[in-house]
């Protein structure tokens, strides 16, 4: 649709709007109407965000007493995904872009002018009590409101209350589509009874070329060369899975039939990212979007390189983490866990502090052995020693002491830090 065409389009809808507000307000002391922009641009928040929000749903979350809540969601103009749009149409409801893009201009800048809430944003509250916060700030950013623990799913994307373990798996592809997955990894010469792992590269230039116009370098310090997961692919190979890569399409870990790299196939597609993605026996992640669709369907993940340290997935059994480790230039060592949070480093991007922080990377060897402990969690043939069991409480343990009353906050740390990661870094805990 042309600029003109919209133009005209939006004046056409502007009365409906106008009422619209007018009746969502009037109706507000016994029904609350919500709504919320979803982050269709990006994989990751597109998927997750919303996941967690309808998982905290299911769990109770998300009410107000003595009032109906009904909640309303529209796209961005641009859809990452079509599939993953599709399947969440058949959980929520879905509004057009245009109409409520209206609707949230004339509530926001023409009617809270006159009297201001926060009650039809959906993102800002949970309950009451954090309806209460909003009376006397007002979030002006969206980065504001993560930071002053302002916002909740699926404005966050932090499973505060780890309710997508409680919960069961929000979405599921129809008859029709199973078949056609089916299909489609015949083609790809997927031996249905053979296990698959994907390792999920991140590629740098993605951001770069699908959205130009943004400053995408805060991300840079997240890189994580291919290298790294070669030897751990081999390995996997070895023990009879089927490794798919995806995201980087130059990438060659083997040349026999268990290896395929999606990202160079021409079967590559929106539907196939996500039914892929569900059907992993597990994932191994340089930190990307993508990594949120085995998340949503209970997969379990390493996920590699994690950066700023503040990014770390808590919330789920089922994550590995690795992240970069802080090297101070002026110290000439190492930060531990408390320094990075005690000197404000836990949320550093892009190039802060460049002169005097280098983030390094874990191993290959590190990498290669958090998978083959998933690989043996899988199989219940995992043992940890007393050493190991103390050194992955005492690193929850400062975790969760400095993540107190911040958005990253979560009710039980239930990931786990890889074994060889935590025992090659144990200067973390000092």
């Amino acid at each position: 649709m042309s600029k003109i065409l919209k133009l005209l389009y939006g004046f056409l809808l502007l009365p409906f709007a106008l009422i619209f507000v007018a009746f969502v307000r009037l109706i507000s002391p016994i029904i609350v109407i919500r709504w919320h922009a979803m982050i269709s641009t990006r994989i990751g928040h597109f998927a997750e965000n919303i996941n967690i929000y309808l998982s905290e749903k299911k769990l109770g979350h998300h009410k107000l007493k003595r009032r109906i809540v009904l909640d309303l969601f529209y796209f961005y103009p641009k859809v990452c995904n079509k599939q993953l749009a599709k399947m969440w149409k058949r959980k929520i409801v879905i509004f057009p872009h245009l109409f409520m893009y209206i609707v949230n201009f004339i509530n926001e800048n023409l009617v809270n002018r006159i009297y201001r809430t926060v009650i039809h944003d959906l993102g800002y509250y949970r309950n009451d009590a954090d309806l209460k916060k909003h009376k006397d700030i007002k979030v002006t950013t969206l980065v504001f409101g993560l930071i002053n623990n302002l916002l909740v799913p699926p404005l966050s994307a932090v499973d505060r209350f780890n309710s997508q373990d409680k919960s069961e798996i929000n979405i599921s592809f129809t008859k029709k589509e199973i078949d056609k997955g089916e299909k489609i990894l015949q083609k790809f010469g997927v031996d249905p009874q053979k296990k698959i792992v994907g390792i999920i590269l991140r590629d740098d230039d993605y951001l770069k070329k699908k959205y130009s116009n943004n400053d995408w370098s805060h991300h840079q310090i997240r890189s994580s060369h291919h290298k790294y997961y070669e030897d751990c692919a081999k390995k996997l190979l070895d023990l009879g899975y089927v490794v798919i890569v995806f995201g980087v399409s130059d990438v060659n870990f083997g040349n026999n039939k268990t290896y395929i790299n999606y990202s160079a196939s021409k079967l590559k597609s929106d539907f196939m990212d996500i039914y892929l993605c569900s059907k992993l026996h597990f994932a191994i992640s340089s930190g990307n979007g993508l990594d949120a669709i085995p998340i949503i369907f209970k997969k379990p993940i390493v996920e590699i390189a994690v950066a700023p340290i503040n990014l770390i997935r808590t919330y789920s059994p089922r994550i590995k983490i690795l992240f970069k480790t802080y090297f101070s230039k002026t110290l000439q060592r190492k930060l531990t866990f408390k320094e990075i949070y005690n000197f404000g480093l836990y949320d550093l991007q892009g190039n802060d502090l460049a002169d005097e922080i280098e983030f390094i990377h874990p191993t290959f060897e590190e990498i290669t052995s958090a998978a083959l402990e998933i690989h043996e969690e899988l199989q219940n043939d995992v043992k940890y020693s007393d050493e190991e069991e103390i050194l992955q409480n005492k690193f929850k343990d400062l975790e969760k002491t400095h993540a107190v009353d911040t958005c990253k906050e979560v009710e039980t740390f239930t990931s786990s830090i890889g074994k060889l990661f935590l025992r090659n870094n144990k200067y973390l805990l000092d």
